[in-house]
């Protein structure tokens, strides 16, 4: 009997007995699409270590046993989600699957132990302005990028180690901290203390009002990141918004 994990791309929804809907509903959309970037990424990863049988690669042995089910491995990879069947080694191509989705973002749903292994989060911490920057000038570029107030930026940039943003997967994070850089703000990432893997509900089962409850605690505090969105804004922010809204 295989082993199926569901990797999607794009962020599963913050309730986890949503999980396995949004993947399913992902899954049935993109029939036939050919796998997006990130995704063709995640492939190549994988195969590096582990190749698809369909290459003759396990014929001589050399490799042992073929570890994948259903071959060849790339059809199960559409649009932004991919569904792999593991026949084998699962002890050891589990783990690595998760390493390698995890390290670029992606979500895992495991059916048979019933956890979304999501993405580790990172927050972005301020560490000090760079040389030749004019701390006014540099404030008033993160008022629209941080959506805060002249005050409230002033007083995050006067205490190193201030967080900037929170729970930002690693590849926006990065992309972040470049933008910031361009400006004149040093910072660095950090990894954010969490459960990387869930328990939810399977797909089309209503949850209990207790299931709710525990998964009401686990979900990300949206009113905590409320911020107020500041009028007008400057080409720092624009080109932050456009990054941050097209991932890859």
């Amino acid at each position: 009997m295989s082993y199926i994990l569901k990797i999607v791309v794009p962020s599963v929804p913050a309730y986890n007995h949503e999980a396995y809907a949004f993947a399913d509903e992902l899954l049935a959309s993109s029939r036939g699409v050919p796998p997006s970037p990130r995704l063709r990424e995640l492939y190549n990863l994988l195969t590096a270590r582990f190749p698809c049988p369909s290459s003759g690669a396990y014929e001589d042995g050399t490799l042992g046993q073929c570890p994948w089910g259903d071959p060849p491995l790339i059809k199960g990879f559409t649009g932004d989600v991919a569904v792999i069947s593991i026949a084998a080694r699962n002890v050891e191509l589990v783990p690595f699957v998760l390493r390698r989705a995890g390290a670029l973002a992606m979500t895992v749903l495991d059916e048979q132990v019933g956890k979304v292994h999501r993405p580790a989060t990172f927050r972005v911490l301020f560490c000090g302005v760079s040389k030749n920057v004019i701390t006014r000038d540099l404030a008033t570029k993160l008022v629209p990028l941080l959506k805060r107030t002249d005050d409230e930026v002033l007083q995050i940039i006067s205490r190193p180690g201030s967080v900037l943003k929170r729970r930002l997967d690693h590849v926006t994070a990065k992309r972040f901290v470049q933008t910031m850089e361009l400006i004149g703000c040093a910072c660095e990432i950090d990894k954010e203390v969490g459960d990387g893997a869930v328990i939810v509900a399977p797909s089309g089962e209503t949850p209990s009002r207790t299931g709710l409850a525990n998964e009401a605690r686990m979900a990300p505090d949206a009113a905590a990141e409320t911020e107020p969105e500041e009028p007008g804004s400057s080409w720092v922010a624009r080109a932050w918004d456009r990054i941050s809204g097209s991932r890859p």
